[in-house]
């Protein structure tokens, strides 16, 4: 892999500073194909790749293809899906809530303890109060994917209610009405499948 700081442009490396990103974050992808680039990134750590140029002439991409110059959501996206947190289960009465902590270098036990306070605030998350977490797994990487994965295969189970945010009305996704055991093993499958 040639050395990224040489490949990058004056503009490119400006804006991998602004977003704080590190050079090492990147994968130099050029002449390579999409699903060839995709898995090498990977391989070598590499949230991001140096590839060919969008449609506005910009080389700076996500392993899944996306400018992060043009949309620099994916960013933030990418990271929390290849990063590391915790998932959680939380549980109220028939419901399950499977969600995941960013570790902004917090210990486990202080996310958790501030996650559970969230949920039973502003009249509690599904418009429910008496919230417990009751599992917990602290991941190294992967742990937006285990969390995405994990409601993909409870999204027979999924609920919508409303709950407040910030003083916001929101609608949940997180909200399963199923048995521990069920979310539990929804999230150690989607635990097996992304933490190779």
């Amino acid at each position: 892999m040639s050395d990224i700081l040489d490949i990058l442009t004056e503009e490119e490396k400006v804006f991998i500073k602004e977003h704080n990103l590190s050079p090492s974050d990147f994968y130099d992808a050029r002449g390579e194909h999409y699903k060839d680039y995709h898995d090498n990134a990977k391989m070598h750590g590499c949230c991001f790749v140096i590839y060919n140029k969008c449609q506005n002439g910009h080389r700076l991409r996500t392993r899944s293809g996306h400018c992060i110059i043009c949309s620099p959501r994916s960013i933030a996206f990418q990271k929390r899906e290849s990063g590391k947190g915790v998932v959680y289960i939380a549980r109220n009465g028939i419901y399950c809530k499977v969600g995941m902590i960013e570790n902004k270098r917090k210990t486990e036990k202080d996310l958790l303890e501030h996650r559970e306070n969230q949920l039973n605030s502003e009249d509690g998350y599904g418009e429910m109060i008496g919230w417990n977490i009751v599992k917990s797994w602290s991941l190294d990487k992967n742990a937006g994917k285990v969390e995405r994965e994990a409601h993909f295969l409870l999204r027979e189970y999924k609920v919508e209610k409303l709950y407040w945010y910030s003083g916001e009305l929101r609608t949940t996704n997180e909200l399963f009405k199923c048995s521990l055991k069920t979310a539990e093993e929804a999230v150690l499958l989607a635990l097996d499948n992304n933490q190779t």
